[in-house]
């Protein structure tokens, strides 16, 4: 080394060589689109809404609706229970059809309890 102030260090030793280029490194990725996939986009993703749950509680709401105008009878308990599956679908994801049963057996509770007095 030289005592020198302001003198250029030494140049490393040639047993050194520069690494390789890394293969990952090479410029920008491509660009990834989004996608929807599944059953998630499309007709697809409505039906699903209607499924399970959510159709169980629309069937028990439209047979609260229908069955004391067409035979004149009344089901107690119908009402509740599709609320009960009207309530489990929204939970499991199933915004639109959990609402729509909730509705149903709404009116179908209201029919019943005006059929009762």
């Amino acid at each position: 080394m030289s005592d020198q102030p302001g003198a250029a260090p030494p140049p490393p030793p040639p047993a050194y060589p520069p690494p390789p280029p890394d293969p990952y490194q090479q410029g920008t990725p491509p660009p990834v689109l989004p996608s929807a996939v599944g059953p998630t986009s499309g007709a697809a993703g409505i039906i699903r809404q209607f499924t399970g749950n959510a159709g169980w509680s629309l069937i028990l709401g439209l047979v609260t609706i229908a069955v004391p105008f067409i035979f004149n009878r009344v089901f107690f308990f119908l009402p509740i229970i599709g609320f009960i599956a009207g309530i489990l679908a929204i939970r499991r994801g199933q915004l639109i059809g959990g609402i729509v049963g909730l509705v149903l057996n709404a009116i179908g509770g209201l029919i019943t309890a005006l059929a009762l007095i």
